[in-house]
């Protein structure tokens, strides 16, 4: 997989929906206390590299991703919540927002 490339303006689209959407859903509670637009960026490397992979971003794929990142790495990533399964509806709907390679929009 190829690095995602900022100053390509379809990445920078593709980061900036998903950053606002992961400071918008703030499942760590979070950003009302002064962390930094970056605070969700190792989250957020993680699901653009999914999102440009083509693979759908369902609440058991968000669930992995958040589990990589403040689980436990010994125990099995939990179920999704009803917070992740939300997080992952809004992460759905930037994907399939997306132009595809042909121009198209991902359905």
């Amino acid at each position: 997989m190829a690095p995602m490339d900022t100053t390509n303006p379809t990445d920078s689209r593709l980061r900036g929906a998903v950053a606002e959407v992961l400071n918008a859903h703030d499942l760590a509670g979070v950003m009302a206390h002064g962390a930094p637009d970056s605070e969700y960026d190792p989250e957020l490397k993680d699901l653009v590299a999914l999102i440009e992979e083509g693979t759908a971003i369902t609440p058991e794929v968000v669930a992995g991703v958040w589990h990589k990142r403040f689980g436990d790495e010994d125990d099995t990533a939990e179920p999704p919540t009803p917070s992740l399964v939300a997080l992952a509806a809004a992460l759905l709907a930037a994907q399939q927002a997306r132009p595809g390679p042909s121009g198209s929009r991902h359905r």
